[in-house]
């Protein structure tokens, strides 16, 4: 294959990801009504109790006292319901996800509209997508990557996963790696009639900068960088200790250190004319 067909390959699969919404994300509206039921059982007596402060009937009598100070405790309450309805929902939904796994393991590789790999990935997706949001709204910033392992995800340890999107499946990201905000990072692709699934690997101690997509079968070598506001080709190998740029990306640039960057903002400063023809890294 030459490489204007290479080209024209690359061209055609490179769209933007997604889904198309189905019957199943009804399974939001049951992950809701879940997630209401166990706050209504493990809340049952401390409302119990605040009823009878107020009116001195109780809804159904636990022979136990109500205090006054129950109230001071209302605050905290709500606050833990709060966690208490995400972690529920997150369990829940994990659970089904994995009999959504046994009924049709996910597979890699390029189907038809219509097929089982085309349904169950929706299916997956709408499963994972409210418990994720979930998880990302709440304020601490490991819960995200909590319910990322549960659904299947292989995150390393002291990742960084801020604001964006991850695919829930056919997913790894290696140790001491950052994702910037507003990214994402797909392990699947919807082109016309098809779904393209292919698996990501992101190494160790990788950034993947702000504004970026990283396409299904992107291979990140430990330590390379992402630079912001690029996007990766389908199935795409980046090497390690380089910055790649590029919409798509198409350049690289050496990492330097701090100290290499200033004398040479200091050298374009002091002489930018000479600097630029000799120097072909700026």
């Amino acid at each position: 294959m030459n490489d204007t067909e290479n080209s024209q390959f690359k061209i055609e699969y490179i769209s933007t990801s997604g889904v198309y919404k189905t019957p199943f994300t009804l399974i939001i509206l049951l992950q809701l009504f879940v997630g209401g039921i166990v706050l209504v059982f493990i809340n049952f007596w401390f409302i119990n109790q605040l009823y009878f402060l107020l009116t001195g009937k109780e809804f159904f009598s636990l022979g136990l006292t109500a205090e006054w100070y129950y109230w001071l405790l209302l605050p905290l309450n709500l606050y833990g319901n709060i966690f208490l309805f995400a972690f529920s929902i997150i369990l829940f939904s994990a659970g089904i996800n994995k009999i959504l796994n046994k009924m049709y393991p996910p597979r890699e590789g390029v189907f038809k509209r219509g097929s089982k790999e085309w349904k169950y990935t929706h299916r997956r997706f709408w499963n994972a997508y409210f418990p994720i949001w979930l998880a990302r709204a709440l304020p601490i910033p490991w819960t995200d990557i909590f319910a990322y392992r549960f659904f299947g995800v292989s995150i390393g340890k002291n990742v960084v996963a801020y604001e964006g999107y991850i695919d829930p499946e056919f997913i790894e990201i290696g140790d001491f790696t950052m994702t910037s905000s507003n990214i994402c990072i797909f392990s699947h692709l919807i082109y016309h009639e098809q779904i393209i699934i292919k698996k990501v690997k992101i190494g160790k101690a990788c950034v993947v900068g702000p504004q970026t997509i990283v396409s299904p079968g992107t291979v990140m070598q430990d330590g390379a960088v992402l630079g912001a506001n690029s996007y990766t080709w389908v199935g795409q190998e980046l090497e390690s200790d380089l910055i790649h740029v590029g919409t798509p990306v198409s350049m690289t640039f050496p990492i330097q250190s701090l100290e290499e960057s200033q004398e040479k903002a200091e050298r374009v400063i002091s002489d930018p004319l000479e600097n630029r023809e000799g120097d072909d890294s700026i």
